[in-house]
């Protein structure tokens, strides 16, 4: 079997986002990348979310450009969606751009690079008190469980959440996404 990259705890992630005041635009959206981060969308689709890829009303983000050269949907949970709307509504740059997250530094644009979303992550999960040893940067959220509660809740209300079940659905979806 294929060596599998660390995994955060929740717990960990919580802890980051929770150490995240709401004083700045910057504070304002670092929780919506750390929770976006956390569906399972990699840094590269992250940067190419649009505003016109948020699907409100079905709870679902359109991706592009994926890895697989396939565009998908990823979850757009409750509270990453109120993170969102937060970020939209209070501090994304008043900039005519249709990405998703832009770049508070002039030139306001979307993030080139993968570097300015790995930061965001290290700057976040350090200063929760998360070690990062050398491994740290937005893979790391990649594969945090949020997922695995996702699909628990979901199995939980049509009475099919044993950990069988879901392992299944969390490997399937591993295999989606990985």
């Amino acid at each position: 079997m294929a060596h599998l990259p660390p995994r955060l705890a929740w717990d960990d992630v919580r802890r980051a986002i929770d150490a995240i005041g709401a004083t700045t635009p910057v504070d304002i959206r670092d929780p919506a990348v750390l929770l976006l981060a956390t569906t399972g969308i990699r840094n590269g689709e992250l940067r190419a979310i649009q505003l016109q890829d948020i699907d409100w009303r079905a709870g679902e983000v359109f991706v592009r450009r994926t890895k697989g050269k396939r565009d998908r949907v990823a979850p757009l949970l409750e509270e990453t969606g109120a993170a969102l709307a937060d970020y939209i509504l209070r501090a994304r740059p008043k900039v005519d751009s249709p990405y998703l997250f832009l770049s508070f530094t002039p030139p306001l644009g979307p993030f080139k690079c993968a570097s300015p979303v790995s930061r965001i992550v290290r700057k976040r999960l350090r200063h929760g008190g998360i070690e990062l040893g050398r491994v740290g940067g937005a893979h790391l959220l990649r594969r945090a469980p949020l997922l695995e509660s996702y699909f628990r809740r979901r199995l939980n209300k049509q009475r099919n959440a044993t950990p069988a079940t879901v392992a299944s659905y969390r490997d399937a979806l591993r295999m989606l996404i990985l």
